[in-house]
């Protein structure tokens, strides 16, 4: 009953996943309150710890926003797979014109040799039709259907079972890939991209979470105009704190002077007030373990930290719900009026809240991005030149940067904020803008708290991965979220920035004054020649770099306009490393693309948040670490693993075996296919060109599917053309693969083509003429059998052509070889005696020639 006196407003179905616009109220009653994404459950949530909830389904079947967003995955195709279809068609082709010439051949046959054979004169009706048009077109229908082995269609099976064997037996058992402390194996989320992984030319990359451990500490902060956190007494822990925290901000001797916990003196109002806005001005929520001690689940680990160092501190947070938030400091709890909350996005870059004190005081607490918060500050705010002092040598020093402010507000002017901003809220009609509008009229005039300083540290491993994909060839490109002087000592402390290296930065205000395109453009010229004169200052050699490069984000949104790409791409590839700052997710997409359009060249996405999944996508591989911001970049990408360092090994070992056994078994077969087939085609000017097959049903069945598939499988699976060892020692040896070009494909199939067609002259030859040659009793072998020792022969002939081509032999690979070439003559003996024994199909053209063809072999 009360339902019918209730009515809800939503926007209509789409797909944006994050906003939800919405209001609910009383019929009659000009009373809404706001919808937004946080009061929608999507389809396959899950709701826990609530006792009971009242519900409505808005949007269901294909109108929900997960359906709406259900898309196809990408289909990601190797260039090895577009060579080998190049080369099916090329086959296919050479078929056609095979097919033409040996039935034009047909007709001439019977126009010139049909008189004087008067056995095989033509009955004048189907299928024995008399030369002409209709004769030459069903000859050729045959031939077709006689060299259709010329396209290997049993490639494609071969080439799955392939890949899924190395996938499953190589790299998801690499144990050397695994890591022990979170127990997350490498896995394979695809098998069609093995070989594309001995390939990647630039690897694009995240920075925080995948270079970094995403495990954020609290180490510095400046407040009243000090710097917090640098002196740092580890001998000495403090009861409560653990001894090997990150949060090492709690064992400052200075800040714990200033908040009276070492000498019992009065507190420092300013420190006390920067604690307290980092306790309150958060998302996080805090939970209760089983031993009574506090558990803070955030979903920014930025902020997890800051709560987690603020309550090493002596102000913790107890509990927060969208009403109130309680705050223990020291014993004391202190209880705050939530009134509104707003919320940190990839354009505000901040966050805020506002709330009513136990002083009864309405006040705005902020935090957010640098850049942000000292455009909204008071004008003439003290200490400013200080804290960005300060906050330039805690980015020097490669740590995450906020600022902290706030403002009291009066009754008055709040009101008329708060009935604007509800306004905002329920509106169906532009109400993001509307909102941000409001946002922006109350985040002004603020007081100046302090600044934070979080420290992420590298992953083990990450300066020596970058150091071993420089020497590979592979180009490196970091995008990240953080300030161009954070990037800049991350890329210093990882080795993809040298001391020896030149640097050139590239920033926004560069752009001031350039209006046009070609303005623009020369300013990227200018980047581009001083990166050239850098290059020129270290002397280094021509086509090689030893130089990098900072591009801000402001800067890389005006270079990734579609006129500036290619002096942008023409910038970027004259450089040994890539950094790129304050880029958001949709950048980091369009820098991915970008290089795959403008350069050329196969590329590595590699991320482990879900800001991380455009980039994942939009590049030809991708790759999701499994860390502490969710599976959405795992569940987006092509190969997943927890660590950084595997990439490496990922690349250099494995990327380049597959490409080079891949590469191997499509070679070796259209090698054998073209040997196979040309077999054939020899058969015809001694048989009157009348499309007759050389080998028997039950060759022809099992020459593809049996004696030749199992080899070339136990090849890609064990080949090492050079030892683990020398791999990883050498990454210069990852040039084989990745410098392999199409045209070099190309040239290599011709090679290949020419082997298969030298080998088929003995395999067909010999045996023809030493078995069809009348021995001393005037017998020769009929076609069966001198077609089943054709076929030993070539069978023998391509397998040992494998033997020639295998660097790396096992016990496994012997087995395989010389098993599959030794059950041929058995299997010949065995099928020649069934019929008419049993009755099986394929087998009565055998009938007797096994023991024939041995017999004649042993006199």
């Amino acid at each position: 009953a009360l339902a019918e006196h209730w009515q809800i407003g939503c926007e209509a179905p789409n797909p944006r996943l994050y906003v939800f616009d919405g209001f609910a109220g009383e019929i009659h009653s000009s009373n809404k309150q706001p919808l937004d994404i946080n009061n929608l459950l999507l389809r396959g949530s899950v709701l826990r710890k609530t006792d009971w909830v009242i519900g409505l389904a808005l949007n269901v079947g294909n109108d929900s926003k997960i359906v709406q967003n259900m898309t196809k995955a990408p289909r990601k195709v190797t260039q090895l797979e577009r060579a080998m279809n190049v080369l099916v068609f090329v086959q296919f082709t050479i078929l056609l014109t095979f097919s033409a010439v040996l039935a034009g051949l047909d007709q001439w046959w019977a126009v010139h040799s049909y008189p004087a054979v008067w056995y095989l004169e033509s009955v004048n009706r189907y299928p024995e039709v008399p030369p002409g048009g209709l004769a030459w077109f069903i000859a050729f229908l045959r031939f077709v259907i006689l060299l259709s082995n010329m396209i290997p269609i049993s490639l494609y099976v071969s080439l799955e079972v392939v890949k899924v064997f190395q996938c499953a037996l190589l790299l998801n058992q690499d144990r050397q890939m695994y890591h022990r402390d979170s127990d997350t194996p490498f896995v394979c989320r695809t098998t069609t991209l093995n070989e594309e992984l001995g390939q990647v030319q630039y690897v694009l990359s995240d920075k925080t979470g995948t270079l970094t451990q995403n495990v954020m500490g609290f180490v510095w902060a400046s407040i009243g105009g000090k710097l917090y956190g640098k002196s740092v007494s580890e001998d000495a822990p403090r009861p409560g704190v653990p001894a090997n925290t990150p949060h090492t901000i709690a064992l400052d001797e200075g800040i714990l002077k200033a908040l009276g916990t070492a000498s019992g003196k009065q507190q420092d109002l300013e420190v006390s007030r920067f604690l307290m806005n980092l306790a309150v001005c958060n998302t996080v929520v805090p939970s209760v373990n089983e031993d009574g001690s506090l558990l803070y689940q955030a979903s920014s680990p930025d902020e997890e930290a800051l709560v987690q160092g603020a309550a090493y501190l002596g102000y913790k947070l107890l509990s927060r719900t969208t009403e109130q938030v309680k705050v223990d400091v020291h014993g004391a709890v202190y209880t705050f009026d939530v009134l509104a909350a707003l919320e940190f996005n990839s354009d505000r870059k901040r966050m805020s809240i506002i709330v009513r004190t136990p002083e009864n005081k309405l006040m705005l607490m902020c935090k957010g991005a640098d850049s942000m918060i000292l455009a909204r500050l008071a004008p003439g705010e003290p200490g400013v030149d200080t804290v960005k002092a300060h906050l330039d040598e805690m980015a020097r020093a490669g740590y995450r940067t906020l600022l902290v402010g706030q403002k009291e507000l009066k009754p008055d002017d709040y009101d008329q904020w708060e009935t604007a901003y509800s306004a905002a809220q329920v509106a169906m009609v532009d109400r993001e803008a509307r909102m941000a509008a409001e946002q922006e009229c109350i985040e002004t005039h603020l007081q100046l708290v302090g600044a934070t300083a979080v420290e992420d540290k590298l992953q083990d491993g990450v300066p020596e991965c970058l150091q071993a994909l420089a020497a590979a060839g592979i180009k490196v490109w970091v995008l990240t979220g953080d300030k161009v002087e954070t990037a800049i000592s991350i890329a210093y402390s990882c080795r993809l920035f040298s001391e020896g290296m030149g640097l050139v930065e590239c920033r926004e205000g560069e752009f001031i004054g350039a209006v046009d395109i070609s303005a623009k453009q020369q300013v990227l010229r200018q980047k581009l020649h001083q990166v050239r004169s850098q290059n020129q200052q270290h002397h280094v050699l021509q086509a090689h770099s030893n130089c990098g490069i900072v591009i801000e984000g402001g800067a890389l949104n005006i270079a990734l306009t579609p006129e500036l790409q290619d002096d942008l791409m023409a910038l970027c590839k004259e450089c040994k490393a890539v950094v790129c700052c304050r880029v958001s997710p949709m950048q980091k997409a369009q820098v991915t693309t970008m290089v795959k359009k403008k350069a050329g060249a196969i590329t590595l996405g590699i991320g482990d948040g879900a800001n991380d999944v455009g980039m994942i996508r939009a590049a030809h591989i991708g790759v999701g670490i499994s860390g502490r911001e969710g599976r959405a970049a795992v569940l987006s990408s092509d190969f997943s693993f927890a660590q950084f360092r595997y990439l490496s090994r990922l690349l250099l070992l494995h990327g380049r075996w597959s490409y080079l056994r891949n590469r191997e078994v499509v070679l070796y077969s259209f090698y054998k296919n073209w040997a196979y087939v040309l077999v054939y085609i020899y058969l015809q000017f001694v048989a009157g060109f009348s499309a007759v097959p050389i080998f028997t049903t039950m060759m022809i069945s099992t020459f593809n599917m049996i004696f030749t598939a199992c080899p070339i499988v136990a090849y890609a699976v064990l080949e090492q053309d050079l030892r683990v060892s020398t791999v990883l020692e050498n990454p210069e040896t990852f040039a084989s693969s990745r410098t392999a070009t199409r045209k070099g494909f190309f040239w290599l199939f011709v090679l290949w083509m020419v082997a298969g067609t030298w080998h088929s002259l003995p395999v067909y030859f010999l045996p023809w003429y030493t078995l069809t040659t009348p021995d001393r009793n005037g017998l020769a072998q009929d076609l069966s059998g001198t077609g089943t020792a054709v076929f030993i022969a070539l069978t023998f002939a391509v397998t040992l052509k494998l033997c020639v081509r295998t660097h790396a032999w096992s016990w496994i690979t012997h087995l395989v070889y010389w098993l599959s070439v030794a059950l041929l003559l058995p299997f010949v003996y065995v099928i020649s005696i069934l019929w008419p024994r049993t009755d099986i199909s394929g087998v009565a053209d055998m009938t007797g020639v096994g023991s024939s063809l041995f017999s004649r072999w042993v006199d």
